[in-house]
C-alpha cells in the first residue's frame, strides 16, 4: 500500500468512527428526550383523565387537541423505534464502517468526489455524507464492472459521469488492515477470503461482496414476476433478502416490511435467514411455510412434504413415482383448470327456492347460475345469487350481512356435495386416476384450488411483494394457486437441478414462465463450494450446470471401509479441534436412527428432523431434503454404495447432499461404491 494514501485512508476511517460514536450518542439523547416528552403527555392524561372525559365546567383540552396529543405520542414512539434501529446498526458499523470506495465526477462537475460505501448512512454535523448506504442509487456504480465513462439511474433520471477509482477495504475492529484498488467489481482476494471462512448457524449479509449479476437482480426496478434459476451456491436466498432490503429502502414511503411475505421451505430455513434483514437495518418480513399456510386455509390434516419424501425414498415404490409425475405435471393442472371452469359448476342442482317471502323458480336459478354467470367461479355465482335474493327484501342495510349469510347457506344446500375430498375424487375419476382416502403432499394444492373456486379462500397473508424460495419443490398447481392468493409481483427462486423426487428440465422452466407470466433470470456461477467439490458434484449430476469461482481446496475423499461407524468416528476425532460445522447427511431417517444407535459419539449430534429444529450447533445429522438451502464446512455422506444409491432419485439425493459442503466433502462406502461416484472418481 502507498504510505501517503494509507495514512489518508486511516485518518478518514478514524474520523468516520468518531462521527459514528457521536451520532450514536446524539440518537441516544434524542430517545431519552422523546421518552420524557411521552411520559409528560401520559402523566397529563392520567392526572386529568376524568376532567377531560367528563368535564367539570371548564374545558381543559378539546377533542381535536386530545387527538393531536395522541398522534404526537404515537409519532414520538415510532421515531424512537427508528432511532433504536439506527443505533443498533451503528454499533455494528463502528467496527467496519465501510467496505468500499469509488471516485465519481458528474458530467458537469470539475473534480472527482470520493464515495465510501457501507451498511448504512453516516453523516457529519452538517449532514454531509461520510458513508453512503449500499442501497443508494449512486452506489450501483461500485457493483457495476464499468470503469471510466458510465452512468446510473436515480429519480432525476440518468446521471452521466466518470468513475476513476474503485477501492476495497479490509477493516477489522475499526482498524484498516489493507486496501485494494481494482477495476473489477469485487477483487478476487477479498472475495476468496470471505468464501473461505467457516460457516455459522445463521445466514449473513453479503453487501461487501455482491457480484455484478447478483446486483442486477437486487436492484431491478420493475415489479414483475421473476423466476431466478440459480445453481447451488449462487447466492439465491442472499439475493432475495438483499432485494427485500433494497426495496424497503427505495420505496420506504409506500412499502413496509409487513408488506413483504417470504414463503420459506421450512421453519428450519426460516430460522437460518432470520438475522439477515435486521443486520441490514430493516425489520423482519413475515415468513411462513406453505405447510403452515395450507393447514389454516384447508383446515384438514395432510401428509407433509418431508414425510412424503421419507416414504418415497425409503420404499422406492414405482406407483409413488408415477403418482408424483402425474400430479406435478402441467397436464394435470390443465385437466384441473378444465374441471374448475366447467364440471364443478354442475354440482349445483337448481330447485325452486323459497326464502321467507321471496320465491325464485328453478328455471330462473338455472338461467342466472348457468348462463348469465357462466364465466365466474362458483363462489362468485353464489355471491351474486345471494345478493339478488337479499335485494328483494326491504330491510335496513344493517341486516344485509346476516341475510346474505343465510341465503348463501340455502344455495350451497342445493349442491350434490360440498365436501372437498369427495369433489377432488370426482375429478380424479374423471381423469382416470386412483381416488384417495387421505391427503398426500401433492394433493394439497389441487384441493385448495377446488376450495378457492367453491368458497373463496379466506386469506390472511396479504402482501405487496412475495418471495417463494426452493421453487423446484412446488408443482404447476402450486404456482397457479399462488396467483389466486396473491395478485402482486412474485420472485420465485430455486434450482431445477436440486429437485429430489422428480427430474426437471430447462423446458419445464419455460412452461413455468408462461404459466406465471414471469421473466427468467439465470445465476450460473457458484460461490459456495471449493472448485474440487463443485466439479465433483456436477459429475454426480452428469451435467455441467455451474461456473465456479477459482477457490481451491482439498480433494473430495472417497473412503472404502468394512466398518462405516468406526470410519465416521475416526474422521470426527481428526476434525474435532478445527471449529468447523460438520453435517452427516444420510439418505433417510431410518439411516439416521441406525447411526445414532450404533455410536456414542453420533448420539451427541443434533438431528434436523422436524419443523422446530434450529441449525444452532456445529454437529448436525440430517437428510438431503432437510439440508437444502443450508451449508456446512464439512459434509460426510455414509453408506454411499450402489445398493443404497442406484437410480435417478438417488442421484438427486447425492447431488443435493454434496452441494451442501463448503470446504470438505467425504463419501464413505462399506460395499460396492455407487455407480454415480465411480464415474466421478475416474
Amino acid at each position: 500500500m502507498d504510505k501517503i494514501i494509507e495514512e489518508q485512508e486511516k485518518q478518514y476511517l478514524e474520523n468516520v468512527i468518531k462521527k459514528i460514536e457521536k451520532s450514536k450518542h446524539q440518537k441516544s439523547k434524542k430517545i431519552e428526550s422523546n421518552k420524557k416528552e411521552v411520559q409528560s403527555y401520559k402523566k397529563f392524561f392520567s392526572d386529568n383523565y376524568y376532567d377531560i372525559r367528563h368535564g367539570n365546567g371548564e374545558e381543559i383540552v378539546g377533542e381535536d387537541e386530545f387527538a393531536n396529543i395522541n398522534l404526537t405520542i404515537e409519532t414520538l414512539e415510532q421515531q424512537n423505534d427508528r432511532l433504536t434501529t439506527d443505533i443498533s446498526r451503528l454499533k455494528k458499523q463502528k467496527t467496519n464502517p465501510y467496505f468500499g470506495r469509488f471516485d465519481f465526477k458528474g458530467k458537469d462537475e470539475k473534480a472527482f468526489s470520493p464515495y465510501y460505501i457501507g451498511l448504512g448512512l453516516v453523516q457529519d454535523e452538517t449532514k454531509n455524507n461520510l458513508v453512503y448506504d449500499w442501497r443508494a442509487d449512486i452506489c450501483s456504480l461500485y457493483y457495476d464492472d464499468k470503469f471510466g465513462e458510465t452512468s446510473y439511474i436515480c429519480p432525476d433520471g440518468e446521471i452521466e459521469g466518470t468513475v476513476s477509482l474503485k477501492r476495497q477495504f479490509k477493516i477489522d475492529k475499526g482498524n484498516l488492515v489493507y486496501y485494494v484498488d481494482s477495476n473489477m467489481v469485487i477483487d478476487d482476494d477479498i472475495l476468496m477470503e470471505q468464501l473461505s471462512k467457516n460457516t455459522t448457524s445463521k445466514m449473513h449479509d453479503i453487501v461487501s461482496t455482491i457480484q455484478k449479476e447478483q446486483n442486477v437482480l437486487i436492484r431491478a426496478e420493475d415489479f414483475e414476476n421473476t423466476i431466478v434459476q440459480g445453481v447451488a451456491g449462487s447466492g439465491k436466498t442472499s439475493i432475495a433478502m438483499h432485494r427485500v432490503s433494497y426495496l424497503l429502502y427505495k420505496y420506504r414511503n409506500t412499502l413496509k416490511s409487513e408488506d413483504i411475505l417470504i414463503l420459506s421451505p421450512s421453519e428450519l430455513f426460516s430460522d437460518y435467514i432470520d438475522e439477515v434483514l435486521p443486520a441490514l437495518g430493516e425489520e423482519k418480513s413475515f415468513t411462513t411455510t406453505f405447510a403452515s399456510m395450507a393447514k389454516r386455509l384447508l383446515g384438514e390434516e395432510f401428509e407433509s412434504r418431508e414425510d412424503m419424501l421419507e416414504r418415497v425414498i425409503s420404499k422406492q415404490n414405482q406407483k409413488d413415482f408415477e403418482n408424483i409425475a402425474i400430479k406435478s405435471s402441467f397436464e394435470f393442472l390443465n385437466d384441473l383448470k378444465n374441471f374448475l371452469n366447467n364440471d364443478i359448476c354442475n354440482l349445483f342442482i337448481p330447485k325452486n327456492l323459497i326464502f321467507g317471502e321471496v320465491v325464485i323458480s328453478k328455471e330462473d336459478l338455472h338461467e342466472i347460475y348457468f348462463n348469465k354467470l357462466k364465466n365466474l367461479p362458483v363462489h362468485k355465482r353464489i355471491e351474486v345469487l345471494a345478493e339478488t335474493i337479499v335485494e328483494k327484501f326491504k330491510v335496513p342495510t344493517s341486516k344485509h350481512a346476516d341475510l346474505l349469510k343465510r341465503a348463501k347457506k340455502l344455495l350451497y344446500d342445493k349442491f350434490l356435495t360440498t365436501d372437498l375430498l369427495k369433489i377432488y375424487n370426482i375429478f380424479l375419476r374423471s381423469v382416470e386416476l386412483e381416488e384417495i382416502t387421505s391427503i398426500g403432499a401433492y394433493d394439497i394444492a389441487p384441493l385448495l384450488l377446488i376450495k378457492e373456486n367453491l368458497f373463496a379462500l379466506k386469506n390472511n397473508y396479504d402482501a405487496k411483494y412475495v418471495i417463494v424460495d426452493e421453487m423446484q419443490d412446488y408443482t404447476p398447481c402450486h404456482f397457479y394457486l399462488f396467483d389466486k392468493i396473491w395478485k402482486c409481483a412474485k420472485l420465485y427462486l430455486g434450482d431445477i437441478y436440486q429437485s429430489i423426487d422428480r427430474t426437471l428440465t430447462p423446458e419445464y422452466l419455460n412452461l413455468l414462465a408462461r404459466l406465471t407470466k414471469s421473466k427468467i433470470r439465470y445465476l450460473n456461477k457458484s460461490y459456495r463450494s471449493t472448485l474440487q467439490i463443485s466439479v465433483f458434484s456436477q459429475k454426480i449430476l452428469g451435467k455441467h450446470v455451474a461456473n465456479n469461482v477459482n477457490r481451491n481446496g482439498d480433494e473430495v475423499d472417497f473412503i472404502k471401509t468394512k466398518n462405516s461407524i468406526k470410519e465416521i468416528e475416526k474422521i470426527l476425532n481428526e476434525r474435532k479441534n478445527n471449529n468447523q460445522s460438520i453435517a452427516i447427511i444420510c439418505k433417510s431417517e431410518e439411516e439416521i436412527k441406525q447411526l445414532k444407535k450404533s455410536s456414542p459419539i453420533l448420539k451427541k449430534f443434533k438431528v434436523l428432523d422436524n419443523a422446530e429444529s434450529k441449525a444452532d450447533t456445529k454437529q448436525i445429522i440430517t437428510t438431503p431434503a432437510k439440508a437444502k438451502g443450508i451449508e456446512f464446512d464439512c459434509v460426510i455422506i455414509p453408506y454411499a454404495n450402489n445398493e443404497n444409491y442406484h437410480n435417478e432419485l438417488d442421484r438427486n439425493l447425492l447431488y443435493v447432499a454434496s452441494t451442501r459442503a463448503l470446504h470438505k466433502l467425504i463419501f464413505i462406502s462399506d460395499k460396492t461404491p455407487s455407480k454415480f461416484l465411480i464415474k466421478t472418481s475416474k
